[in-house]
């Protein structure tokens, strides 16, 4: 969970105990905050939580299938052979091409045309498959 997401949602939850209404909470956080996307919406959900006494303030499991499978499945391929491409992994695993692209960005790896700009490769010519590299090794 971003930061934002899990500051907005721990002050939701101070004014509920303060006893703000969900109204106010929002025209609080609005005034504080500026625009937030459905903030009245957000914070009634979250009163909804709190008032069925359910103060955690991580996000619900979501039905669907796991995304540790793909995860998973990704690492392994790329242990196998680190310079496959999205292309390659996406031909054999089935995982449409931005799941792929999100999970390679998730476990630390970046887009090495990102990174260098298109200077290196020749102005605006298409570059595909493309490249991740691993600059960091993440915390897992």
């Amino acid at each position: 969970m971003d930061n934002q997401r899990k500051h907005l949602r721990h002050v939701i939850l101070h004014c509920f105990k303060k006893g703000n209404g969900a109204k106010d909470t929002a025209d609080e956080i609005y005034t504080v905050y500026g625009s937030v996307l459905r903030l009245l919406r957000t914070v009634r959900n979250w009163f909804k939580r709190f008032r069925a006494g359910n103060f955690e303030l991580k996000d619900e499991d979501r039905s669907g299938r796991p995304t540790t499978m793909d995860t998973d499945l990704i690492k392994a391929m790329l242990a196998e052979n680190p310079r496959y491409s999205v292309r390659e992994i996406v031909d054999a695993t089935n995982i449409p091409r931005t799941t792929v692209h999100n999970h390679l960005i998730r476990v630390g790896y970046v887009n090495l045309c990102e990174v260098l700009g298109s200077t290196l490769i020749g102005g605006n010519q298409p570059y595909e498959p493309r490249l991740y590299v691993r600059f960091a090794s993440p915390g897992t």
